[in-house]
């Protein structure tokens, strides 16, 4: 039944985060940085259109900046502030395309909207925790790359009715950065392992060790008088008492045990008598 309720319960969310001196994380901050650059170069002296410089300068510029600052400072203990400039930066792709509107390429504009919500959705799922890997952030934004690259530039290049000028190069540098810091932001992040799916260490049994008892301190000779030191060797240089035999000395044992039987037999006869006159009175009358 527990392992039944175990397999029932939901997975807890991943919380994903990054390391601040890794080397994904200074690439992104990189190339965003570069990102800024193109697009402040591309972008200059084009500030007369007050919705050009919103929409085209100050936003991604703000969206490449604020990307970097949660990344850099924020992005071990609160990574999913990050999502701020990433709809951000999704927004300023879809004004991009939609803006100015051409009838001619109506289905294109329509896709393009569509992938933009769909990494904008990928992504917060994902940075919330909800989508417990990163991989799949990793292709989506090396395929919007390649497409960027194989369609869209060779085919602006090769456009010679319409050169490319240098501000819209510029441009399209920006937007190339941006998502190659994209792609180095996305490796950059790590999971946090939670308490349930760590295996924590296997402990072996304790040995116990009885204390042996300690050993008592020895105690120190006592100083022996000079007087009880040399009674030892005047009594070993007295000549030895010879024993005497044990034939001779059981007579001696014996003597007070024959004396005392020979004082008890004149008792004994002088209780005899006076029973034997006592007993036959006519014997002694009839002797002579």
């Amino acid at each position: 039944m527990k392992e039944n309720n175990t397999a029932t319960q939901p997975k807890s969310r991943a919380r994903f985060y990054v390391d601040r001196k890794g080397r994904f994380v200074h690439d992104a901050v990189i190339f965003m940085l570069l990102s800024v650059a193109f697009r402040v170069v591309g972008c200059w002296g084009l500030w007369n259109d007050r919705f050009f410089a919103v929409t085209q300068l100050l936003l991604p510029v703000a969206a490449c900046l604020l990307f970097i600052l949660c990344l850099r400072f924020l992005g071990d203990r609160a990574f999913p502030l990050t999502i701020l400039p990433v709809l951000m930066g999704a927004a300023f792709f879809a004004i991009k395309i939609v803006w100015p509107f051409n009838h001619e390429i109506i289905v294109q504009i329509i896709l393009c909207v569509l992938l933009c919500l769909l990494v904008s959705v990928l992504y917060i799922l994902t940075a919330v925790g909800i989508i417990r890997t990163k991989w799949l952030l990793v292709p989506l934004f090396a395929l919007m790359l390649v497409y960027r690259i194989a369609v869209e530039d060779l085919a602006a290049v090769r456009n010679t009715v319409e050169p490319v000028l240098f501000s819209e190069g510029m441009q399209e540098l920006s937007v190339l950065a941006a998502f190659t810091a994209m792609i180095f932001a996305a490796l950059a992040m790590k999971k946090r392992k939670n308490l349930e799916d760590a295996k924590l260490p296997k402990i072996k049994d304790p040995v116990v060790i009885v204390p042996k008892p300690a050993k008592p301190a020895a105690k120190p000779a006592e100083a022996k008088p000079a007087a009880t030191a040399a009674a030892p060797a005047a009594s070993a240089a007295q000549p030895a008492v010879p024993a005497q035999p044990a034939a001779e000395q059981k007579p001696e044992q014996a003597a007070p045990s024959t004396d005392t039987a020979a004082a008890d037999k004149p008792a004994a006869a002088d209780e005899a008598a006076p029973a034997g006159e006592s007993s036959s009175p006519e014997e002694k009358t009839e002797t002579p």
